[in-house]
């Protein structure tokens, strides 16, 4: 799949090719970090990337959304250093890392809760329930209208809008709504692009979808969000950042990740990079959309960092001594 380049790594391309084809003999390219994975947890990497560009304008900070699947798949196959994620590392993906000597360090970026979102024309389904979703989204599933969910609603038909899946947000949902191992309906509109899925919810007066949380309060205007009950009986918890943080709104709350090869984090400009990140992590997270992390997670982060850095230190030879100049 073609990476695509951001503007200033293009501009310093450019630059060195110029230099190079003017005579000015080799030049050292700047230094390059690749991010690539979950489009939830890519606004937040991209406000880093943005922010970043301040402090140090010579590191060129790539980020790219090809799903979590899709990031893991390319940092196996050498071609990122850091991997945006919206679930945990699956046991083939470790699996396969442990194979190819990977270590990789995971830290904890953020907070999100799923969002089931509704054309707003919808005035009918304010809440929803985990029974309910599993009714709509499970395999052979035979609901096709909004009175297959409750007597009470329309007879009219359902769009169903979903992540693809090499997604993170889509492998998240189908566990923790029907169950590991189990699979979705057919007939659902997927796209790995969120912005597609809210407008097709958006412009759809029928239409259902889920996506992170940040791409509905983006677009809440146009979107209306739908309560979740974990049970029948539960009572019906809306997404927000309180909801979220303190994980009522479940199961669809989330702890959103970046997976970090160690051979990459011994670079001095990527151990900046992920140290800014965290020193800003409250900020790039709200920036993102998202509950930041807790102080006890940026600090568990910075000490794995440091735990790399050391390791790093420890095991590079000392540097010979310089025999004193003959006088």
């Amino acid at each position: 799949m073609r990476l695509r380049l951001d503007r200033r790594r293009f501009l310093a391309l450019g630059a060195c090719l110029g230099l190079v084809g003017c005579g000015g003999g080799e030049t050292t390219p700047a230094p390059t970090i690749i991010v690539d994975g979950s489009s939830t947890v890519f606004r937040i990497s991209k406000a880093a990337q943005e922010a970043f560009a301040d402090v140090d304008p010579d590191v060129t900070v790539v980020v790219d959304n090809h799903g979590t699947g899709g990031g893991f798949g390319r940092y196996l196959q050498g071609e990122v250093d850091i991997v945006d994620a919206s679930r945990d590392a699956k046991a083939d993906e470790k699996e396969r890392a442990w194979a190819q000597g990977i270590e990789w360090t995971r830290l904890l970026v953020g907070y999100d809760g799923i969002t089931i979102a509704v054309n707003p024309k919808n005035d009918f389904a304010r809440e929803i329930s985990v029974e309910q979703l599993q009714k709509l989204w499970g395999e052979g599933s035979t609901a096709t209208t909004w009175k297959d969910l409750d007597p009470s609603w329309p007879d009219r038909k359902i769009v169903l809008y979903s992540p693809d899946n090499d997604s993170g947000t889509f492998e998240f949902f189908v566990e923790a709504i029907l169950g590991k191992g189990k699979h979705p309906r057919e007939g659902v509109q997927q796209s790995s692009d969120d912005n597609i899925l809210v407008n097709g919810v958006a412009g759809d007066p029928d239409g259902i979808g889920y996506f992170g949380y940040a791409y509905y309060q983006a677009n809440k205007e146009r979107l209306r969000a739908v309560a979740l009950r974990a049970s029948a009986d539960a009572p019906a918890v809306p997404p927000s950042p309180e909801t979220i943080a303190d994980k009522s709104y479940a199961p669809l709350s989330r702890p959103l990740y970046l997976f970090v090869k160690n051979s990459a984090a011994r670079r001095p400009e990527v151990a900046k990079f992920l140290n800014f990140y965290l020193d800003e992590i409250s900020t790039l997270a709200v920036k993102g959309g998202y509950d930041p992390p807790t102080p006890e997670d940026v600090q568990a982060g910075k000490a794995a960092l440091a735990g790399i850095a050391a390791a790093a230190k420890a095991d590079s030879p000392e540097p010979a001594a310089k025999a004193p100049a003959t006088p």
